[in-house]
């Protein structure tokens, strides 16, 4: 492997407004300069598209792919990932910033750890105007990645970076069945390659607001996500723990009872995520789906 490979950063983009600029400028503004930014543009309808083009004239390091309808996240990222060039494959949201120093001390950890196929970092979390409101940390060693994962997302999405060298050349990336959870589904996919580990850094400022997909119908999300857990045990032979396993099965009762609006409030304070204040992150979320509804949600 050479000493500064290439990183394609893969990020989907569907009506990002006043977010994408900081998101670009923040990929732009790395310490690491080697990689290629592949932009995702999913059918938007308002300004993304034209701020993409700009983008795309100052800095040749960036791609822009534009569907000609909406894929979805996974499906987009799975198009960029095609196109991309890298022997890393990052991830980055476009509504989020990464700390400049994010993919320098990533590439630098997997160059030094060669039986790592992913890593993320620990999070900042920010509100729409960006301003600090707490912070998501995460488990650094693979054991406790392991365990977390039946219980909680052991690392966050737009943080992830992935040796590409040690995945299949069929590997599959991101399962549309699995939409709102697709990034667990493919962490456990990614244990069968190699340790999953994060960095004991933040490496990211994740923005909460409104629009995050996960908040749109936290119901769902929790099916999907239990699906995924349920394929990881049938089909990749995961061995859940007993207190995995009871974690999972108080999740189910108290998703099936709540109404939406208690879930993620009670996911932040579950998590020891601190210092927000709920009423400035508005999340519209639907009311009092019962439980088969969001279970029948969570088949299609």
């Amino acid at each position: 492997m050479q000493k500064d490979p290439l990183v394609s950063i893969i990020m989907p983009a569907f009506n990002a407004g006043d977010f994408l600029r900081p998101a670009i400028e923040s990929i732009l503004n790395q310490t690491y300069k080697n990689f290629e930014l592949i932009i995702v543009d999913d059918a938007s309808t308002d300004e993304t598209s034209n701020t993409l083009k700009d983008y795309a004239k100052i800095d040749n390091r960036i791609k822009v792919i534009t569907n000609n309808c909406n894929l979805g996240i996974s499906n987009s990222a799975n198009k960029g990932i095609i196109r991309a060039k890298g022997e890393f494959i990052a991830r980055m949201d476009a509504d989020d910033i990464a700390i400049p120093t994010r993919i320098e001390k990533q590439v630098s950890f997997l160059i030094r750890n060669n039986n790592v196929v992913a890593v993320g970092g620990q999070c900042q979390l920010i509100d729409k105007k960006g301003f600090k409101i707490g912070k998501k940390m995460f488990p650094t060693d693979f054991k406790n990645i392991k365990k977390m994962i039946f219980a909680n997302i052991p690392l966050q999405q737009p943080t992830l970076m992935v040796n590409k060298e040690l995945l299949p050349k069929n590997f599959v990336w991101y399962n549309n069945d699995f939409s709102s959870a697709e990034e667990m589904e493919l962490i456990f996919r990614l244990f069968r390659f190699g340790e999953v580990r994060n960095l004991k850094d933040i490496v990211l400022k994740y923005r909460l607001h409104d629009k995050n997909t996960s908040f749109i119908n936290p119901k769902k999300t929790f099916y999907l996500t239990l699906k995924t857990r349920i394929k990881a045990v049938l089909k990749y032979g995961y061995i859940p723990t007993f207190n995995g396993l009871l974690t999972t099965f108080a999740q189910l009762i108290f998703i099936s009872i709540v109404p939406n609006s208690w879930i993620y409030p009670t996911y932040m304070y579950v998590r020891g995520i601190k210092k927000i204040d709920f009423r400035n992150v508005r999340i519209k979320l639907y009311e009092n789906i019962p439980f088969r509804k969001a279970y029948e949600l969570a088949q299609n």
